[in-house]
C-alpha cells in the first residue's frame, strides 16, 4: 500500500483509498484497479524488462492517435512529465479506468473493432519506426523454420503431437512464399486481440490499450492477428466477416497471404502457450484448414464480399 501511495502522489491522482480489483494482464504486464479521492485508475505493472526509449516512442504514437480522435488509452504523465515511473525492478504506468464492456463476441463489436483498426492504420501511415520491439511480429518476420529455432532458443519447447501433423503444417508454411515488399506498411498495434479493446453500449470501440508492441510493419499482420482469435480459436465466421467488413478493402497481395499469416501466428502461440484456448493440439486442425485450398478460398471470399 505504501508503494501505491507513492505512485499516486507521483502521478497526482489523489489520495489512495483502496485497491478495488486485480484486472489480470498477460505475458508482459499485470493490472490493478485502484480508487483514489480523484476517481478510479489502473496501475499497469510491467512484468518484463522494457526499454525507456520504447515507452517514449509508444507515448508519442498514442498521443498522435488521441489528437486525431482515435480512441487510444493515453497513459497519464507524472510530476517529471514522463508516462511511466521506475520502482525497484518494475516499470509502472497509470491510466484512467474506463467504464465500458469487454468483447462479448457480438458481430457488431467485431465490425467496430475492424473499423477502429483501419482508422489507426490510416492515421499512422508515414510515421517513422521506433526502437525494436519483441512480440509475435518479431517471429512473423522470420521464415517458419527460423521462427521455430528462435522460439526454442528462447526457452520454448515444441508441443507434443502424433505422427507428422505439426511437421506437415510447418512444411506447408515454408512452401508459401510471402512477398512482404508488396504489402502496405504503417504502424501496427502488434497485439490486436479482443481483450485489448473496450466497447460502449452501441458496441463501438470506446478505448483500446496495450501498446508494448507498436512498430512499423505490414498492416495485414494486425488483421491476421485478429482473425486468429475469431476464426481459429472461436471458429466464428460471422464475427470474422463483420471484422473484415469494418476494416475495409485489402489488396490482392494481402488477401493471398492472409491465411498463411493466420496459421503462422497459430504456430507461434502453439509453441509459446501450453494450455487453454491457445493449445496447439486444440487448434491444429483449424490451422491446417485455413491454409488448405478450401480454407484459403473461404478467407478470400470473406475479404472480397466484405470489401
Amino acid at each position: 500500500m505504501k508503494d501505491l501511495m507513492r505512485v499516486c502522489r507521483e502521478f497526482r491522482i489523489g489520495r489512495l483509498q483502496e485497491v478495488e480489483d486485480i484486472l489480470g494482464g498477460g505475458y508482459i504486464n499485470g493490472n490493478l484497479k485502484i480508487r483514489t479521492t480523484k476517481g478510479s485508475f489502473v496501475v499497469r505493472i510491467f512484468l518484463r524488462k522494457v526499454e525507456e526509449a520504447r515507452l517514449h516512442y509508444a507515448y508519442s504514437i498514442v498521443s498522435k492517435l488521441a489528437e486525431e480522435g482515435v480512441p487510444a488509452l493515453l497513459p497519464l504523465l507524472n510530476t517529471e512529465g514522463l508516462s511511466y515511473t521506475n520502482y525497484k525492478e518494475f516499470v509502472v504506468q497509470i491510466t484512467p479506468f474506463v467504464e465500458a464492456s469487454r468483447f462479448q463476441w457480438v458481430p457488431r463489436q467485431a465490425y467496430y473493432s475492424g473499423k477502429t483498426l483501419r482508422r489507426m492504420h490510416d492515421t499512422l501511415i508515414g510515421i517513422g519506426n521506433g526502437p525494436k520491439s519483441t512480440g509475435v511480429y518479431h517471429y512473423f518476420q522470420l521464415d517458419p523454420a527460423t521462427m521455430i529455432q528462435e522460439l526454442i532458443k528462447d526457452g520454448h519447447t515444441l508441443p507434443n503431437h502424433e505422427g507428422n501433423a505439426i511437421d506437415d503444417l510447418y512444411r506447408l508454411l515454408e512452401t508459401s512464399a510471402i512477398n512482404k515488399s508488396n504489402l502496405p506498411k504503417t504502424i501496427i498495434h502488434g497485439d490486436w486481440n479482443p481483450s485489448n479493446q473496450l466497447f460502449n453500449e452501441n458496441h463501438e470501440v470506446c478505448s483500446f490499450m496495450d501498446f508494448d508492441t507498436l512498430q512499423q510493419g505490414e498492416r495485414v499482420f494486425d488483421v491476421a492477428y485478429a482473425l486468429y482469435f475469431f476464426l481459429i480459436q472461436r471458429r466464428n465466421e460471422m464475427v470474422t466477416q463483420e471484422f473484415l467488413k469494418g476494416y475495409g478493402p485489402l489488396t490482392q497481395e494481402e488477401i493471398e497471404v492472409l491465411p498463411f499469416l493466420i496459421a503462422k501466428i497459430g504456430v507461434h502461440f502453439g509453441i509459446l502457450v501450453k494450455s487453454g484456448e491457445f493449445q496447439f493440439e486444440r487448434n491444429l486442425d483449424q490451422l491446417k484448414w485455413v491454409i488448405s485450398e478450401q480454407g484459403r478460398n473461404t478467407v478470400q471470399e470473406f475479404c472480397i464480399r466484405d470489401s
